[in-house]
C-alpha cells in the first residue's frame, strides 16, 4: 500500500511533466479510440506511422482494431505483445505493446522493443563491418591489377625496346667484321669485338634482370641466408663491374674488414651490389669515387654504397620504389637502363625481411643503403 500511495503522490504532483514527456516522447506509441475505430487522440510519434490511405484504426494490422473490440477480457489490458502497424502493401513496423479497454474507449501505449533494437543493431554492424571488409578487398584488388598492368606493360616496353637494341647492335658488328674482316686491322678488330662483349653483357645482364624479376612477381624467390663474408662478395662484383669502372676512370673503395660476416643469401647479396655498384658507375663521372661501407647498427647489418654522380632529385626518388611511376635516367656516358635493377634491389631485400632506401642530392651524388636482420 505505501508504494502504491507513493506512485499516486509522484503521479499527482508531477502530472504534466509526465503528461508532456508521454505524449512527446520519440520512443512511445499512444492513441486512444472509441469502439467506433474513430480516434480521440494521438501523440505525434504514432501519427508519423500511420499511413493516410487507412483510417486511424485500419493501420493497425495486426491484432487488427476489428479484433480487439470484439475481444472478450475480465481486466482492463486486453492484449499484450507484439503489434504490427502500417501496410502490407507498403512499409510497416512491429512495435511491443498493450490495449487497454474501459467502457467505449481502447488505447494503445507501445514502444520499440529494447531487445530487438539491439540484435537489429548487431546486424547493421555486421553488416557494415562486412560492407567495410569488402571496400577494403576491392581496394586492395584495384592497387594489385594496377601494379599487374603496370609490370605487363613494363616487360613488353622492355622486351620491345631494350631487349632489341643490343640485339641490332650485335647484328651490325657482325654484318661489319664479316664484310670487312679481310681489310681490317688487328687493333680495329679487337675494337669491333670489344664492344660485342661489351652488348653481349650488357644483355645477358638485362635477360637476368628479367628473369630475377620475373620469379619475384609469381613469388618463386627461394631466400636461403647463410653467414658469409661481406667483402668477398663486393670483391666478387667489383671485379666483375672492372670493364665498366675503369672505362670511365672510375675508383672504387672497399670499407669491410676481412673478417666482417653478414647474414644473407648469396646469390641475392651478389645481385644486390651488383645492381647498386654497377648503378652508382652509370651516374658517375670521369674520374669519380665510389665507395662502399659496411657496420652493425643494433639488430641489423647495415651496408652502404656512396657516390659523387649526378644525384636524384626528391621526386624522382620517390618514383624509384614504385613501378607504375618507374622512369629511366641515361648515364653520365649516355648509358641505358631499364629501372628494373633497383626493383630487383627491393624485392631481394625484402625477402630477407630488411629495407633500403635513397639519401640523395642533385649534383652531389646519391648513396643506397640497406639493412639486413643480424642472424637470430
Amino acid at each position: 500500500m505505501k508504494r502504491t500511495g507513493l506512485i499516486n503522490n509522484i503521479l499527482t504532483n508531477w502530472r504534466n511533466e509526465f503528461k508532456l514527456s508521454v505524449a512527446e516522447s520519440p520512443s512511445i506509441y499512444i492513441a486512444l479510440f472509441n469502439v467506433s475505430g474513430e480516434l480521440v487522440f494521438a501523440n505525434k510519434t504514432i501519427k508519423k506511422t500511420f499511413n493516410s490511405s487507412l483510417t486511424p484504426a485500419g493501420n493497425f494490422l495486426n491484432p487488427s482494431f476489428n479484433k480487439l473490440v470484439k475481444k472478450e477480457a475480465k481486466e482492463t489490458t486486453i492484449y499484450t505483445g507484439y503489434v504490427t502497424l502500417g501496410s502490407y502493401d507498403t512499409e510497416n513496423i512491429s512495435l511491443l505493446g498493450r490495449f487497454y479497454r474501459k467502457g467505449d474507449e481502447i488505447l494503445f501505449i507501445g514502444g520499440v522493443d529494447s531487445q530487438q533494437l539491439l540484435e537489429q543493431n548487431k546486424l547493421l554492424y555486421n553488416l557494415n563491418s562486412e560492407i567495410n571488409n569488402l571496400q577494403r578487398q576491392l581496394v586492395k584488388e584495384k592497387s594489385l591489377l594496377e601494379e599487374a598492368n603496370a609490370a605487363k606493360d613494363k616487360f613488353f616496353s622492355i622486351l620491345a625496346h631494350d631487349l632489341k637494341n643490343p640485339f641490332n647492335s650485335l647484328l651490325g658488328f657482325s654484318d661489319y667484321l664479316i664484310e670487312n674482316f679481310r681489310e681490317m686491322e688487328q687493333e680495329e678488330i679487337e675494337e669491333q669485338l670489344t664492344m660485342m662483349r661489351d652488348s653481349i653483357r650488357q644483355t645477358f645482364n638485362l635477360l637476368e634482370d628479367l628473369l630475377t624479376w620475373s620469379k619475384a612477381q609469381r613469388g618463386k624467390l627461394n631466400c636461403k641466408p647463410e653467414l658469409i663474408k661481406i667483402k668477398e662478395i663486393c670483391q666478387e662484383v667489383r671485379g666483375a663491374l672492372s670493364s665498366m669502372a675503369e672505362e670511365k676512370e672510375i675508383e672504387i673503395n672497399l670499407s669491410a674488414g676481412d673478417g666482417a660476416e653478414i647474414y644473407a643469401d648469396p646469390n641475392m647479396l651478389k645481385t644486390i651490389m651488383r645492381n647498386l655498384l654497377s648503378n652508382a658507375i652509370k651516374f658517375s663521372f670521369r674520374g669519380g669515387k665510389i665507395s662502399t661501407s659496411f657496420e652493425i647498427e643494433g639488430n641489423y647489418y647495415k651496408v652502404a654504397v656512396h657516390d659523387n654522380g649526378t644525384g636524384i632529385s626528391i621526386e624522382n626518388q620517390v618514383r624509384l620504389w614504385n613501378l607504375a611511376g618507374q622512369h629511366t635516367t641515361r648515364g653520365t656516358a649516355d648509358e641505358s637502363g631499364t629501372g628494373l635493377g633497383l626493383l630487383i634491389c627491393k624485392e631481394f631485400v625484402e625477402a630477407h625481411d630488411g629495407k633500403i632506401w635513397v639519401e640523395s642530392e642533385e649534383g652531389k651524388g646519391s648513396t643506397f643503403s640497406f639493412k639486413l636482420p643480424l642472424k637470430k
